[in-house]
């Protein structure tokens, strides 16, 4: 697991790259680099519902603190799991190259 508590902050906001698509593939969603250095993306990224989730919700526009909210709103969950679980998946979604830190909003 990546150092999530060390650099994802709770008024961190994410973007997804645009060359990653999510694709639907016997009802498992799989996020799939279209062109470039990423095509080359050694690991397969499969999402589960809240994954699928989280990775809709990655605008450039939510912060953290929002993604863990609407998670616990939408999943039965509790806080401390959620936390950690959002934590972990943006620290590998970042560490893959997938998503992209955006300005802090103001």
């Amino acid at each position: 697991m990546a150092e999530a508590d060390a650099t994802i902050t709770p008024d961190a906001v994410y973007s997804r790259l645009p060359d990653i698509v999510p694709r639907r593939i016997a009802g498992d969603t799989i996020l799939v680099p279209v062109r470039g250095e990423l095509a080359r993306l050694e690991r397969i990224f499969v999402l589960d519902a809240v994954g699928e989730h989280i990775w809709e919700a990655l605008d450039g526009q939510r912060t953290t603190r929002e993604l863990l909210e609407s998670v616990l709103a939408c999943f039965d969950i509790d806080e401390d799991t959620a936390r950690a679980d959002l934590g972990e998946f943006l620290a590998d979604l970042g560490d893959a190259g997938l998503i992209t830190p955006a300005p802090r909003r103001t």
